[in-house]
């Protein structure tokens, strides 16, 4: 009976219908949209070295009004570039760590500077990029080992809409475009001098200067940052997150004048844009700048451009593009 069943039930068995589409071209159709900074470009996957970047933007004026649809944007422009990275995209603006084949990087921030409006003038300082890059072979291993296998710092390219491009724990945003002095690089190491000869002349007593007029040098960063690297002079806020820094604030400023002069710094320069935004907003300092591009633009431009000088950042910069740490002076500084 079961094989006369089987029998009937492929008999009346259904087949699958077959489906032919055809395709033609649209003579009217718009040519695909094409971008002079492709043109004549090399062949990313020829390159031989690979280059650590990393950038911010806070456009003004509502920033970004679909962060979904930009994000969206940015991994169409990217592509062509092979660009990998980790990417945060917030109403707020834009954060970025990546690398780059060197071969392309012009290609990559012409795209960047001049092709993408929401970036362009709004990256504050420019691209930070890596005065040193990899080889093929130092990048595949210069990441957090996987599995107790190296690793390179990114796999791919991950652009992420979130809330915020910095989680800052905030009631309501500030204007970030109000946030104190963007203190060049050179002008920042000039001012660290003059701040740790005063310091020392003040404790010998050899000066007529007032240690209320020494800037205070705040390290804006997390303890695991700070335990690894920091400028002579800084205090660190020896925070776990980014979210208690205000509190910490509050109690260190609470009987500082609004006068005095406040210098702060952080690996790249995104979490100062929000700390003397509160400085100054919220807490009403009047003298408050900040290391333009943070630690990444100083090592960066002291290499370029005062090789001579004497890092006054000591030990390692923490970074977060896998690679975790970049020695910029050989103190030990674990703790």
């Amino acid at each position: 009976a079961n094989k006369d069943q089987n029998s009937a039930g492929d008999a009346f068995q259904m087949k699958r219908p077959s489906i032919l589409i055809h395709v033609t071209k649209d003579p009217n159709a718009p040519p695909p949209e094409t971008f002079p900074y492709l043109e004549n470009m090399e062949d990313p996957t020829n390159t031989t070295h690979m280059t650590m970047l990393s950038f911010y933007s806070f456009p003004p004026k509502g920033g970004i009004d679909d962060p979904e649809e930009f994000a969206q944007t940015l991994r169409k422009r990217w592509k062509p570039f092979g660009a990998l990275g980790r990417v945060y995209v917030a109403q707020e603006g834009v954060n970025a760590q990546m690398s780059i084949p060197t071969n392309v990087i012009d290609n990559f921030v012409d795209c960047c500077t001049n092709y993408i409006p929401e970036l362009g003038v709004h990256m504050e300082n420019g691209i930070n990029i890596d005065p040193k890059p990899l080889t093929m072979e130092e990048f595949q291993v210069a990441g957090v080992p996987v599995r107790g296998q190296p690793a390179p710092p990114f796999r791919g390219l991950h652009v992420r809409v979130r809330n915020q491009i910095v989680a800052d724990g905030l009631d309501r945003p500030l204007d970030w475009e109000s946030a104190g002095y963007d203190m060049p690089p050179l002008e920042w190491h000039a001012q660290l001098k003059k701040a740790k000869e005063a310091t020392t002349a003040t404790t010998e007593g050899s000066t007529d200067k007032k240690k209320e007029d020494i800037p205070i040098i705040l390290d804006c960063r997390n303890t695991y940052e700070t335990d690894v690297g920091i400028f002579d002079g800084a205090e660190p806020l020896n925070t776990e997150n980014f979210r208690d820094s205000w509190d910490v604030l509050k109690e260190r400023l609470q009987d500082t004048p609004k006068d005095a002069p406040i210098m702060t710094y952080c690996t790249g320069g995104i979490r100062c844009v929000k700390v003397g935004a509160y400085l100054t907003q919220e807490m009403g300092f009047k003298n408050v700048s900040r290391l333009a591009g943070g630690i990444i633009a100083y090592d960066r431009t002291l290499n370029e451009k005062a090789a001579e000088e004497e890092p006054l950042f000591k030990g390692t910069n923490f970074v977060f593009d896998g690679r975790l740490g970049r020695a910029i002076t050989e103190e030990p500084l674990f703790k």
